[in-house]
């Protein structure tokens, strides 16, 4: 039991340490968390996935509500209404292309029936915010682009986790039909929208009296529980209204004054800042940061190693998904955005936290090829890591900028830019001098 605990915290520890190597080194924290995970599991076989039973099922039901609540309160709507049409082009064309290039590979590399596939190809998807985000921020790119990263990531996970989840319910129960899948995705999402926004209203309104509790910090995600188990006791989805929640709690000030939702300025007037302070915002992050740091090590021990063949499917995969996403920044993103941004933004497709826990469900389920899926995306959320964090360097170093040029020569390049000026300029000065 000792050794447990020790272990415990020297893996607190050590994710602290390795979220501050990355501000020297550029390497997300969650790469050298999977690597640990591998060493002590695979590798040097210290530990087994199984030897934790039921608590990975739990774990990942409670990881997931609370990093889509935390994500949600991390959303501003006002972000998303400066760069929503650039933002949704991207995050649709890129979502399709993807999809459908996994979906086939998924078909034919794996057996899977197109049903089965298909979840594969929507779980893989959907790109990481929180191992994009640190891997741009070393680099020298537009804060428009920043901006569009971000909405791709918020809108492409609710896609991605409405999309999944519906086609696993249905996996389940083997019922597959358009008419059925569509119905189920809009009444999930409505009916996720109408608790999760209510609950919103609802616990900002009466936040300041919970304050005032001993320990009430705690409160809020326990109320958050509460939204998750009424949306499944209605057959909607828990973790698309504790997303929502967070979404409507931490834009409350900004919605209420929608048309048409006035109304709730009636219910909120007491809300005169923000919904949540930078206390408990930080104890969230905080708590989030714990059950990531866990999760991503639990991932490395449940990666088959010797499972070459899965492997060699992830590095496969993850090729598919980088190529197949260098036409779609080309031409989807407008050509005044700079080489240098439309080639970091067709790079930055690493898996993370969502993909994972999403997998983990697929295993939970029991569905026919279940292991193997999750073998299959444990394999791909490490790969794409590493090949965004290679090209992110690259980028960075300016190694790849032959390429670039290549590649993304329809954009405009702020360098031949500038020495094109500085010609046209040196040009005047010598006509000027000619006439004198």
């Amino acid at each position: 039991m000792e050794a447990i605990i020790i272990s415990l915290a020297i893996l607190i520890f050590l994710a602290h340490l390795f979220s501050t190597l990355f501000v020297k080194t550029g390497v997300p924290e969650v790469l050298p968390l999977l690597l640990l995970g591998i060493l002590i599991g695979p590798v040097l076989h210290l530990v087994s996935p199984d030897d934790f039973g039921l608590v990975d099922q739990v774990f990942s039901q409670v990881l997931l509500i609370v990093i889509l609540f935390e994500s949600g309160l991390g959303i501003r709507i006002s972000q998303i209404r400066t760069t929503w049409a650039a933002a949704s082009r991207l995050t649709i064309i890129s979502f399709i292309i993807t999809c459908a290039a996994v979906t086939l590979l998924a078909h034919i590399m794996l057996g899977l029936n197109i049903a089965y596939a298909l979840i594969l190809g929507i779980i893989l998807a959907d790109n990481s915010f929180a191992v994009i985000i640190p891997l741009i921020s070393k680099l020298n790119i537009s804060s428009n682009l920043r901006t569009t990263l971000l909405v791709e990531c918020t809108m492409g996970s609710v896609i991605t986790i409405v999309g999944a989840i519906t086609m696993i319910g249905m996996a389940k129960t083997n019922s597959f039909s358009a008419n059925m899948i569509i119905a189920k995705i809009l009444y999930t999402f409505v009916t996720a929208v109408i608790i999760g926004g209510a609950a919103a209203v609802f616990w900002t309104t009466v936040l300041n009296k919970v304050r005032q509790l001993q320990n009430g910090i705690f409160l809020t995600l326990a109320f958050v529980f509460v939204v998750y188990s009424a949306c499944q006791m209605l057959g909607s989805d828990g973790a698309i209204g504790s997303f929502i929640f967070g979404i409507v709690a931490g834009n409350i000030r900004v919605i209420r004054k929608f048309h048409g939702l006035k109304f709730i300025e009636f219910f909120t007037s007491n809300v005169k800042s923000k919904a949540f302070n930078e206390v408990e915002k930080s104890f969230f992050g905080e708590v989030v940061f714990v059950m990531r740091t866990f999760f991503f090590v639990y991932i490395g021990l449940a990666i088959q190693i010797n499972s070459l063949y899965d492997m060699l499917c992830g590095f496969l995969f993850s090729l598919v998904i980088f190529l197949a996403r260098i036409p779609v920044a080309n031409y989807v993103l407008d050509k005044n955005f700079t080489r240098l941004d439309t080639a970091v933004a067709s790079a930055m497709v690493p898996k993370g936290l969502v993909t994972a826990v999403l997998a983990s469900l697929i295993a939970q389920a029991g569905l026919p090829g279940g292991q193997t899926i999750q073998n299959t995306i444990y394999s791909v959320i490490m790969f794409t890591i590493i090949l965004s964090t290679v090209f992110a360097f690259l980028l960075e170093k300016g190694h790849a900028r032959r390429a670039v040029n290549f590649l993304f020569k329809r954009h405009r390049d702020p360098q031949a830019d500038a020495q094109a000026a500085a010609q046209i300029q040196s040009e005047v000065i010598n006509r000027k001098v000619i006439l004198k």
